[in-house]
């Protein structure tokens, strides 16, 4: 068995069916956010889930709309859709946001980076979680990932530049030239990957990312229930 000939197999199963999808009448230009979201419904474990939609927060703030939310799949609750095929999805239960558009430049970018902060700015619970009958206490909230998705891109050198700019966007893939990700933790460097290997160094990008992450705080479903309720209230000083 051949390990390498595999995973370009998978290479080119991936950039094959995303280049068809996006090319669809359906989803061509500025409405190819379902193509990435059977992308990424193609590889991602069952724990997470991959819809377009809204995040909201206890407090009653909702983000803008987004094209491509990946979230908890296992305990997130208050889940609502619309006829649309929209979700309205928990801040907490959110591991990472995508805008999809049809180029990825300084306006594109601006305008994703936007999108992304009206999720990261939102209010977030976090709460302890019972682990074989012990009690554990909250761990510190995750970053959101946030991203650019589209077909072409400017060069790679113009997108670092940006980066300074566009803080919320920590990586991103343009099918017909590069993906790439953002290190801040110096100065602003690209990892990137171009030609036949851009769309699986992007697999393994966000593959990688998400596991750096874990799992999402546990949600304090109290915060909610007193922001809905006018008859009954949890005390939230208390587990």
């Amino acid at each position: 068995m051949d390990i390498k000939s595999l995973f370009n197999t998978k290479q080119t199963i991936l950039e094959s069916k995303l280049s068809v999808l996006l090319e669809h009448p359906v989803t061509k230009g500025e409405h190819c956010e379902s193509a990435w979201i059977d992308f990424f419904r193609s590889f991602l474990p069952n724990k997470y889930a991959v819809d377009k939609g809204f995040v909201f927060d206890s407090k009653g703030n909702v983000s803008e709309q987004i094209d491509i939310i990946i979230y908890d799949a296992l305990y997130a609750p208050l889940i609502f859709g619309t006829d649309a095929g929209e979700k309205f999805i928990t801040a907490e239960s959110v591991y990472a946001v995508f805008e999809s558009k049809p180029t990825i430049n300084k306006e594109t970018l601006e305008y994703a980076n936007n999108k992304i902060k009206s999720v990261t700015v939102l209010e977030r619970s976090a709460r302890g979680v019972i682990n074989a009958g012990k009690y554990c206490q909250p761990r510190k909230l995750t970053k959101i990932i946030g991203g650019i998705l589209s077909i072409d891109s400017i060069n790679i050198d113009n997108i670092k530049e940006y980066m300074n700019l566009f803080k919320s966007i920590d990586l991103g893939c343009a099918i017909k030239n590069h993906s790439f990700l953002v290190n801040r933790e110096t100065e602003i460097t690209l990892l990137h990957a171009s030609g036949e290997e851009t769309v699986l160094a992007f697999f393994y990008i966000i593959l990688d990312e998400l596991y750096k992450l874990g799992t999402v705080a546990g949600i304090d479903i109290r915060s909610y229930a007193n922001a809905t309720l006018d008859n009954f209230k949890f005390n939230i000083d208390k587990e």
